[in-house]
């Protein structure tokens, strides 16, 4: 029904067609006019008007009308469809009337009557311009709304996939590096260089594994030593040793100097031998079980170097000589 209605509303008839006659010539084409000589007829209307799907950009009303007053009449079409402008046409100027529908009907205009023709038209060309322009901007923002509730969405998930990814870079760099280093690096960007007095080193080899772990598949192999290194893993952290590395089937930590870091280090390989050499620990039968774990005690300067991530460290100089091998329950071991 062409881009919309203009609905006049007055209770006689030749105002009416008076007004039909004058907005037709100007907005005809573009708008179809619609007619009711009373409130009530012109609330059903716009009732069927708004159930099929139509506009209403503009309703001009009669002020003294039996029945419905125009205010009370604009006030009920606000109330329905709030974006419609509303003119006020009467011929008795009431100043009550004109601030009750300014208050609670959205009041776009006052016209006395006789009006200008060009006024009115000018009046009309006005409220409907501002009517659409309303309803651009209404659905403009409806639609920022829902690409900003998209967008806040896809900012969420992937805060929680970056949130999951650092969480996941900082496990694996606590595995390398301890977490006082780890925290100093991700604070400062490097890490400051520390001397260790005394640093005792401990290691663990599987005897003859060279020659044993050829006669089983890999896949059995480092399933095995996954099994193994996972226990030591976490013998050393109730130990408080420090993991340096793994090479193959050796397994080396290490503690600096403390009031007690002979006996941390005595526990933590007593531990790790019981783990290794004890019977909860199953192996598979073509590698042996490890038969010795020694300490070694040294004097380390450690650095880090940030740029590659490789931790280096400078012996300078061997306080001792290493002790002789040593089984779980602290006896020693001839060296062979």
């Amino acid at each position: 029904m062409g881009n919309g209605i203009i609905l006049c509303v007055d209770d006689e008839r030749v105002v009416l067609n008076g007004l039909k006659s004058q907005l037709g010539r100007d907005f005809g084409n573009q708008y179809v006019i619609e007619l009711a000589e009373s409130g009530e007829e012109a609330l059903e209307l716009i009732a069927e008007l708004l159930d099929a799907g139509d506009t209403i950009p503009i309703v001009i009303a009669d002020q003294i009308m039996p029945g419905i007053k125009g205010h009370e009449l604009l006030q009920r079409i606000h109330q329905v469809t709030p974006a419609t402008y509303t003119v006020l046409l009467t011929g008795q100027a009431d100043l009550e009337a004109v601030t009750e529908a300014v208050n609670h009907a959205n009041l776009y205009r006052y016209i006395a009557k006789p009006w200008e023709g060009h006024d009115l038209i000018l009046t009309v060309r006005e409220a409907i311009k501002g009517f659409f322009q309303e309803r651009q901007l209404d659905a403009q923002h409806r639609l920022l709304e829902r690409h900003n509730h998209e967008l806040e969405l896809l900012i969420a998930e992937r805060t929680q996939e970056l949130q999951r990814e650092k969480e996941k870079s900082e496990e694996l760099l606590l595995n390398i590096l301890p977490e006082e280093i780890a925290a100093e690096l991700k604070q400062k960007g490097e890490a400051t260089p520390r001397y260790y007095e005394m640093v005792s080193v401990l290691f663990t080899d599987f005897q003859s594994f060279t020659t044993s772990s050829s006669a089983i598949s890999p896949q059995e192999l480092v399933q095995t030593l996954n099994e193994c290194f996972t226990a030591f893993d976490e013998i050393i952290g109730r130990h408080d040793l420090e993991k340096i590395k793994t090479i193959g089937d050796a397994y080396m930590c290490a503690r600096a100097a403390c009031e007690k870091h002979h006996q941390c280090c005595g526990r933590g390989t007593r531990s790790l031998g019981d783990s290794a050499m004890g019977p909860r620990m199953e192996f598979h039968s073509a590698i042996q079980r490890p038969e010795s774990l020694g300490i070694t005690h040294w004097r380390k300067y450690r650095r880090l170097d940030c740029r590659r991530h490789w931790q280096k460290e400078v012996c300078l100089r061997r306080l001792g000589r290493c002790r002789k091998p040593c089984l779980p329950d602290g006896k020693q071991r001839r060296n062979r």
